[in-house]
């Protein structure tokens, strides 16, 4: 198996995206890879607002953005520092699908490990999925981790 030299790590900053954490940093260490956490801010303005509104678009965008790096430091210091490791924050802007292959492909990132939520066939047919998406574009391996936490095997055998 040829080694991780970079592996990006998706997050939306949800308790489930939190469990990934764990595996990527343990895939990390056991290839020695430098791990990128990113997340990516939607472009998505307020409610009833177009052109004729008052609401500075430009102020919302970048305030969203401000909170958003905010949060990523955050993220990465006490989710990543609490499990020992060290990532470097990635902070993009735009659809989440596109933007985590574009920063795979510029960052040459040989896996991706993202959180998925499980849903069903219905709601991923209607809906789609980031993660869905990115499987498909993706230019490396992307390694899923399930929304719903594994059954405690000890407590099922009692």
């Amino acid at each position: 198996m040829e080694p991780f030299e970079t592996i990006l790590l998706t997050t939306d900053f949800s308790d489930l995206s939190r469990r990934a954490v764990p595996l990527a940093l343990a895939l990390a260490r056991a290839f020695g890879s430098r791990l990128l956490v990113v997340h990516v801010v939607e472009e998505m303005l307020p409610p009833l607002s177009d052109e004729f509104s008052a609401v500075p678009f430009q102020e919302v965008l970048e305030a969203q953005r401000r909170h958003a790096a905010q949060a990523l430091e955050r993220f990465v210091a006490e989710e990543v520092g609490a499990h020992g490791g060290g990532a470097d924050p990635v902070l993009a802007q735009g659809v989440p699908h596109l933007e985590i292959v574009r920063l795979a492909e510029q960052r040459r990132a040989d896996l991706i490990v993202m959180a998925t939520h499980g849903r069903g066939f219905l709601s991923q047919a209607i809906f789609g999925s980031t993660t869905e998406r990115v499987l498909r574009h993706a230019p490396c391996p992307v390694l899923t981790v399930r929304g719903r936490p594994a059954p405690n095997v000890a407590a099922a055998r009692s």
